[in-house]
């Protein structure tokens, strides 16, 4: 099956214009009080050192929907963090969301057609991260900070509560798009938007 093509909003800008509209388009996103509450008990559960990125986001979010899964599927997310590892690669926040989004849209049985929702919601919230953080790789978001110190331990809490917050918002409104004339409002679309695929440099 190919791939299908999917462009970013303000595809009509240059490149770089381009990234910057939509990184503070993404910045003026509101959120519902259920996204934002998401959002802050996942955080607070990484800054408490009760779990970290991808067993915050997907455990919050199981709890939100009644618990879909078993509390201990948990364990599924363990592996993700600090990029799949500490392979650095994927965020492993990111890996947790769209786990997450599996327990509202995924599919159960062998063979069942799956949600055509699935993929592009999967894409939005990877795009979302993309438009704020500029990256999806773990070794490049945190290769200004120091491993294991408070800026690093900081900004990761920021990406689990990002992504938490994003996937309740997919699920409660699908994919919208920050209307820039309505101050931040948003406004339902039924475009996927996209991101070029990344270089992996060592």
């Amino acid at each position: 099956m190919p791939i299908p093509k999917r462009t970013q909003p303000n595809s009509h800008l240059p490149a770089k214009e381009q990234a910057i509209a939509n990184r503070r388009a993404e910045g003026l996103r509101r959120y519902s009080e259920a996204s934002d509450k998401i959002r802050i008990e996942a955080e607070t559960l990484y800054r408490n050192d009760k779990f970290l990125c991808s067993e915050a986001v997907f455990t919050t979010v199981n709890d939100y929907l009644g618990q879909p899964a078993d509390a201990r599927m948990v364990k599924m997310a363990s592996g993700f963090p600090v990029g799949m590892g500490m392979a650095g690669c994927l965020c492993g926040a990111l890996s947790g969301g769209v786990m997450a989004l599996g327990l509202s849209h995924g599919r159960e049985q062998a063979g069942a057609e799956i949600d055509k929702d699935m993929f592009p919601i999967s894409a939005e919230l990877h795009d979302r991260f993309i438009r704020r953080n500029k990256s999806t790789c773990c070794r490049k978001l945190i290769k200004d900070v120091e491993f294991g110190s408070q800026a690093h331990r900081e900004q990761c809490i920021r990406f689990t509560g990002e992504v938490a917050a994003d996937v309740i918002d997919l699920i409660e409104n699908g994919i919208t798009l920050v209307d820039m004339t309505n101050e931040g409002k948003t406004e339902s679309s039924a475009d996927c938007a996209g991101c070029e695929p990344e270089t992996r440099r060592e």
